[in-house]
């Protein structure tokens, strides 16, 4: 799955605001409780990430674990799961400088869901599609957010 959008503001600015995760309380697209993020931050590689997540209108919330597996300043931060909901998740936030002082970025996530051919399933019934509006809303919210600056 990937989603991409412009925001403008300089490629560091774009960068520096995806270093620090605690700025995912402030994207989470409606429905979605960010209850807590822990972890070092500016991110740096094989930085861990816990962050407490509540999907509404479930009353649990999911632990999510993710390391930063590559860091490339200033164009990719990849983060892959180490514990939570998907047997396997990796995230790449790329960034990339537009001639206009704009920054392309771009969410690309790889991801499989438990369960075999029902997760296969539920993924084409829906869980692609609420990823995929989860991502356009965290980028609609990450680009209000820097361009108010």
């Amino acid at each position: 799955m990937e989603r991409s959008c412009i925001v403008d503001a300089p490629i560091a600015e774009v960068f520096a605001f995806h270093l620090d995760t605690r700025n995912a309380a402030r994207i989470a697209p409606p429905g979605q409780q960010v209850l807590s993020v822990e972890g070092t931050f500016p991110l740096r590689l094989d930085s861990e990430v816990r962050v407490r997540v509540r999907q509404l209108p479930s009353p649990w919330a999911q632990t999510w674990l993710v390391r930063v597996v590559q860091l490339e300043e200033p164009t990719l931060v990849v983060d892959e799961m180490l514990r939570g909901p998907f047997p396997a998740w990796r995230h790449e936030h790329r960034f990339a400088e537009l001639p206009d002082g704009r920054t392309r970025l771009t969410d690309h996530v790889e991801y499989r869901l438990p369960g075999g051919a029902l997760g296969r399933a539920a993924n084409a019934l829906l869980v692609r599609r609420i990823l995929l509006a989860t991502f356009r809303s965290r980028q609609r919210r990450t680009r209000a957010l820097l361009e108010a600056r």
